[in-house]
């Protein structure tokens, strides 16, 4: 019979590679982009961003998904904001990327070859904070942005295990 893990032990890490994700923080002084996107039968807000295809770097993959999901076309990529870094069952060693971009142009408009993005809007920052506030994405996915847009520190590293705050 396997050995279980107690709560206190840390699991075993998963072989293989991680999962690498961009996000941009598209700001215009007091208002920022947001899409909203189906995922898993559901409805979210979140910032704009996914996946790093393999042999791409990250500003390449931030480019070509702020493009993709906004219409967007970025200038130059500004700060990291912050990074996150989860694992789960279903995203194990999943590390995202949060650049604060300022320097961006073009007109808003969908171009999601996923399909997933319903719609992309820039909003004054407090609405797009309720917004966000009230997402069924996940709590990595909204927590880390909420508390940078409220004021946190750059370049803060956030890490959750399923979900939930890791110590």
């Amino acid at each position: 019979m396997p050995a279980t893990n107690s709560p206190n032990e840390a699991l075993a890490p998963v072989i293989g590679p991680g999962v690498q994700v961009v996000a941009a923080l598209l700001r215009r002084e007091h208002h920022i982009v947001l899409v909203q996107e189906r995922r898993d039968g559901q409805e979210i807000w979140s910032l704009p961003g996914g996946g790093v295809e393999r042999g791409e770097l990250l500003t390449e993959a931030l480019i070509r998904e702020v493009q993709e999901e906004t219409g967007l076309r970025l200038g130059t990529i500004g700060p990291l904001a912050f990074v996150v870094n989860t694992t789960s069952a279903r995203y194990p060693s999943t590390v995202v990327l949060t650049f604060e971009c300022s320097d961006w142009s073009g007109d808003i408009s969908v171009h999601d070859p996923d399909d997933k993005v319903i719609t992309t809007v820039l909003l004054p920052l407090n609405e797009a904070m309720q917004l966000l506030a009230s997402s069924a994405a996940t709590r990595p996915e909204i927590e880390p942005v909420l508390a940078y847009l409220d004021g946190a520190s750059t370049n803060q590293v956030w890490s959750y295990r399923e979900d939930q705050p890791a110590s």
